[in-house]
């Protein structure tokens, strides 16, 4: 447990536009940030970031919350992982009272068994038992330095079947917990557990925090079926969400504008030994459309930098469309026969590999490459055609796109009409879409406005709640928020965007108030606002006695009820009177 004191001292260190650019291209707009949502597929940004408020709303799928929030959903860190994350990154010492151990949330206890598996597999390296022999496979054989072996935590699996079970057991970690993360396996059979991994070089794969989520075993017994195992997906540990070294490379990746995409671990691991550091891998499987997009919240070029065989360019082109649609310029380098990324990094170092950077082309001509267009039929031309017009339609940029028809067009000979015909109707339909799915525009809802305010300015809390009660708005939704609000202030008694949204644990009322807090209301005399405001809400609290009584005045007159319809007609009459 920590203190609301440590919490909040660590929440007023961090600032969110400095966090969320590790993970974002933010770009200003006006007093606010927008980046294209990592929360869900979109070509144009409506992801905000409020500096001054120190939130984040996505106008396209209503994610939002502050910089706790954003670990929690990114990283799959508890709360309380998130707040040791920013103080540590702060330079906060916060102290915490231990609960016992068996009531650690799960999430806390998959990443904290990851972390002793980590710590098990690097001293098994080390041991007298293993050092000798794996040191010279991996010095003599994958030709790693002892910075590499460090920087990347690399380990050992050993010959036991439940070496690793025991060791973590004396961790305070139970059979439940490493079966979750995926590091030991249930036999039916015996009524028994097992490590999942043994006789493998273990590489651990980081989330983007620099925490160990999955490993990544590389055999090193021979006639080993499957030269490399995996973890398997866990909360933790989603594949299609997690790219090999984007944990170390992505600042590299900033600065450059660029990123070298290689197929395996050892080639990210060989690269960075020689200097490359803007790469990551693939692990040897297509891109989804959410690496993509991880890629391009940090660059608008992707190199893909494949095994020279077939397989290898066979990979590399199943990513290509997959980049496209994120938005990404794609390039291909390709390695002299025989070599792979990390074999030239061996024999030529940083210098072969910047040779090779320098020589990579640009996919459209790479694609035509593989093809003589003085002999190609039409049969084979149409077939480009459409592949091309398929590629161009991925692309978003109006510009980007039209520069990719027209050079395919020129380079294949036919009219840039050929493309555009095909890409009309789609274009069509993804109009219809686009306007469909267009973030609302401004909140003028004056229930909204009020509690934007309120919270933006404490100040003036103990005021509107004499006038306003929660059953005075008309929106349930709004009114439940407005509670919210009273009760988090009257408890800590003091509120801000960043503090609500802590306390927030119902995510349609964390989404209704970040969608409203992001309005600005600089330039407004503020207490003249509020003040207007609460005199409207409780206009709408007047209208609806009205109504209700007038709808009693009727059943009255229905009934005969004279000394009734009287009374109802003289509290109607006084509260339209001072309506008026």
């Amino acid at each position: 447990m920590i203190s609301q004191d440590a919490i909040e001292q660590v929440r007023q260190a961090t600032d969110i536009v400095d966090l969320l650019s590790q993970y974002l291209r933010l770009k200003k707009r006006g007093r606010n940030y927008f980046a294209v949502c990592p929360f869900h597929v979109e070509k144009t940004p409506s992801f905000s970031v409020a500096p001054e408020k120190q939130i984040y709303h996505c106008f396209g799928c209503g994610a939002s919350g502050n910089v706790f929030n954003f670990l929690m959903e990114h990283e799959h860190m508890t709360f309380i992982e998130a707040v040791r994350y920013l103080a540590q990154r702060a330079g906060i010492r916060i102290e915490e009272k231990r609960g016992d151990s068996a009531r650690r949330d799960d999430l806390d206890r998959l990443h904290y068994a990851h972390q002793v598996a980590m710590d098990y597999y690097r001293e098994l390296l080390f041991s007298d038992r293993y050092r000798d022999k794996i040191m010279h496979y991996l010095k003599n054989v994958r030709n790693l330095n002892d910075d590499s072996l460090s920087f990347f935590q690399l380990g050992l699996a050993g010959e036991e079947w439940d070496g690793l079970l025991k060791y973590a057991l004396k961790k305070d970690l139970f059979h439940t917990d490493l079966e979750r993360a995926g590091l030991i396996i249930h036999s039916d059979k015996r009524d028994s557990y097992f490590d999942r991994f043994r006789q493998r070089l273990m590489i651990p794969i980081f989330n983007q925090s620099g925490k160990p989520i999955a490993f990544g075993g590389r055999a090193l017994k021979k006639g080993e079926p499957a030269k490399y195992m995996n973890s398997p997906e866990t909360p933790l540990y989603n594949k299609s969400n997690v790219l090999y070294g984007l944990n170390f490379s992505r600042n590299e990746i900033r600065r450059q504008n660029e990123v070298i995409v290689v197929e395996g671990y050892f080639d990210v691991i060989m690269l960075h030994q020689v200097g490359i550091t803007n790469t990551v891998a693939s692990s040897g499987t297509a891109f989804t459309l959410q690496q993509a997009r991880m890629l391009a919240h940090f660059a608008d070029t992707a190199c893909l930098f494949f095994d020279s065989d077939s397989a290898g360019m066979k990979a590399a082109m199943r990513s290509v469309d997959t980049l496209y649609d994120a938005g990404l310029e794609v390039r291909i380098m390709q390695a002299p026969d025989g070599d792979d990324p990390d074999s030239l990094a061996v024999k030529g170092g940083a210098d072969a590999i910047l040779a090779t950077r320098e020589n990579a082309v640009e996919y459209l001509d790479f694609r035509l490459q593989q093809v003589d267009l003085n002999t190609a039929g039409i049969i084979v031309k149409e077939k480009l055609i459409k592949e091309m017009a398929v590629l161009a339609g991925k692309i978003g940029d109006k510009t980007r796109r039209d520069l990719l028809i027209t050079a395919a067009a020129e380079r294949l000979r036919v009219s840039p009409r050929s493309f555009y015909d095909l890409l009309e109707g789609r274009a069509e339909s993804q109009s219809e879409s686009v306007g469909q799915s267009a973030p609302p525009g401004r909140v003028a809802d004056i229930e909204q406005d009020l509690i934007g305010l309120i919270v933006h300015y404490p100040e003036y809390i103990d005021s509107i709640h004499e006038k306003i009660a929660a059953d005075d708005f008309k929106s349930e939704t709004m009114g439940s928020l407005y509670s919210a609000v009273i009760g988090i202030y009257k408890k800590l008694g003091t509120i801000s965007e960043s503090v609500l949204l802590d306390h927030l644990e119902n995510n349609k009322l964390r989404a209704a108030f970040s969608s409203l807090a992001v309005k600005d209301w600089e330039g407004h005399n503020i207490a003249a606002t509020i003040k207007g405001i609460a005199k409207k809400i409780a206009g709408f609290k007047r209208e609806q006695l009205i109504d209700k009584l007038k709808g009693e005045l009727k059943e009255a007159e229905k009934t005969g009820d004279e000394t009734t319809a009287k009374r109802l007609e003289t509290e109607i009459f006084e509260l339209i009177k001072r309506r008026d």
